[in-house]
Formats: C-alpha cells, sequence, structure tokens
C-alpha cells in the first residue's frame, strides 16, 4: 500500500532471502545425515534376501532414500524462494500502490513518446535515402542504420508498422494509467457504514475496505472473491481491494446485502 509500499517491498525480499538460507541450511543437513546413514553400510553390501536382516535393512535403506528426498525438495524451494526474490528486486513495473506510480509513469511516458518519434523520423529517411538526416536524430548510430535499411525476409526496410503500432499502444495504456491514478489522487478518505458495515475509501492505503461487525456468511465471502477482494487482517480484519469506481459500487452492493447476525463473531 501507498502508506508503506517501500518497506513491504523489502520485507517480501527478506523474508525470500531468508526462506531460501533456512531451506539450504537445511538441504545440507538432510543430505549429510543420508550420507551418515549409508556410511554403516559396507559399500557393495547387498540385501541378503531371506536372513533375518532383510525386512530391517530394507527399511533402513528407503530411510536414507527417503532423506535423500526431503534434502533434494528443500533444495528445490531453496532455489525457489532465491529466484522470487532476484524477481521482486529486479521487477520495474509500476504498482499503483507506488508513491511515486505518478511520476515514475511520466517518465516512462515520455521514453515512450521519445522513441515513437524517433522511428517515425528514422522511417522518413529510410524512405528518403537519407543517412545524414537520420544521423542527426537523437539517439541515432550507425547500427539502427543499418539494421533498418537491411530488407527482411519480406524485403521490408525501417521499423516495422507493427512495433509503432505496439509502442503507441503502450502510449495508449501509460497515459490511461496516468489519468485514472490522477482521477484517485483527487479522492479524499471517506466512510460510510450500511447495515453495520463500515465502508471506506481509504486514499492512503489505496483500497476500499469492507468492516465487518461478524465474520460474513459464504454468499457474501464469495461475492467479495468474485470481485478481487481479499481478506487482510494487517488492516484490521478488512476485505479490500484497489480503489476503482466498480469495487466502490461493488462493495455498496454487498454491504446493502448484509444482514446483521451473519456469521459468527
Amino acid at each position: 500500500m501507498k502508506h508503506n509500499y517501500e518497506e513491504r517491498r523489502q520485507n517480501r525480499i527478506d523474508y525470500a532471502n531468508e526462506q531460501a538460507a533456512k531451506l539450504k541450511k537445511e538441504s545440507d543437513n538432510l543430505y549429510n545425515k543420508a550420507m551418515d546413514m549409508a556410511s554403516y553400510i559396507p559399500m557393495g553390501q547387498p540385501i541378503l534376501v531371506g536372513h533375518h536382516s532383510e525386512k530391517r535393512d530394507r527399511r533402513y535403506r528407503e530411510k536414507i532414500h527417503t532423506t535423500h528426498g526431503k534434502s533434494i525438495a528443500a533444495s528445490d524451494k531453496a532455489r525457489y524462494y532465491e529466484n522470487k526474490a532476484a524477481t521482486i528486486e529486479a521487477n520495474d513495473s509500476i504498482s499503483s500502490d507506488d508513491p511515486q506510480a505518478i511520476a515514475k509513469l511520466k517518465d516512462k511516458l515520455a521514453v515512450l513518446e521519445s522513441t515513437q518519434a524517433f522511428m517515425k523520423a528514422a522511417n522518413k529517411c529510410v524512405k528518403s535515402r537519407n543517412k545524414a538526416a537520420f544521423m542527426n536524430l537523437p539517439h541515432a548510430t550507425e547500427k539502427i542504420w543499418l539494421e533498418i535499411t537491411t530488407p527482411d525476409y519480406l524485403k521490408r526496410t525501417g521499423f516495422a508498422d507493427y512495433t509503432l503500432r505496439n509502442n503507441n499502444a503502450n502510449i495508449r495504456r501509460v497515459k490511461q494509467r496516468i489519468a485514472q491514478l490522477e482521477r484517485l489522487e483527487q479522492l479524499i478518505t471517506a466512510e460510510k457504514t450500511i447495515n453495520g458495515v463500515r465502508v471506506v475509501i481509504n486514499t492512503e492505503a489505496n483500497r476500499v475496505q469492507l468492516f465487518f461487525p461478524n465474520k460474513p456468511n459464504e454468499d457474501i465471502i464469495n461475492r467479495l472473491r468474485s470481485r478481487g477482494f481479499r481478506f487482510s487482517r494487517s488492516e484490521g480484519n478488512a476485505w479490500q481491494q484497489f480503489i476503482s469506481r466498480s469495487a466502490v459500487d461493488h462493495a455498496y452492493m454487498v454491504a446493502g446485502l448484509y444482514e446483521t447476525g451473519d456469521g459468527a463473531q
């Protein structure tokens, strides 16, 4: 959420790293245990079929195999958490919870628009075969000129139409997100009680929140979950979703369906 976005992000990274370290240690311990157990079996010693020790020996070897399996499983889980921590750190997508989201989106928009202008101007230069004009463009290089003047398998040159269309679609999408977030910034925290249910538009947390006097019944819970609402103990046992017009409308509708006495304390 906006009020602790960076802290929560770092907590997720720290938790993943801690789990990875814990599981690596567990894997090592299990591996060493399995190797220690195996050391008591003479090298090359087969199971003595029919001997009174056969059942005990089979159980012992199976226990070694199981311990090895647990070591491998712990190692796999450690890699999962290592990758998860790396993914969170490398993720450069812009969350609506980020307090700097609008500024970052505007920076992204500037890059996209600059790229679009460059590709259009470059295609004109390719069409007129004017390398000198191309080299005067911002970000122009010999390598790019060679790439866009080398015909593709359909003998086309320049930046492909689909590249321009996709970039233009990204420009529209980013503009829409900026407009949406700017509208949300104009909202103020508001609260309304319906059938004993507090419906809070929490702008600081960037969430629409419902606080029920008792645990809601399954129908109410399913209606909330179907529209992306999630239960959060850390937010005072709230059912919540990102702020949007549809989320607010759905919250009011669900609160209207709630009947005092539903569920249990």
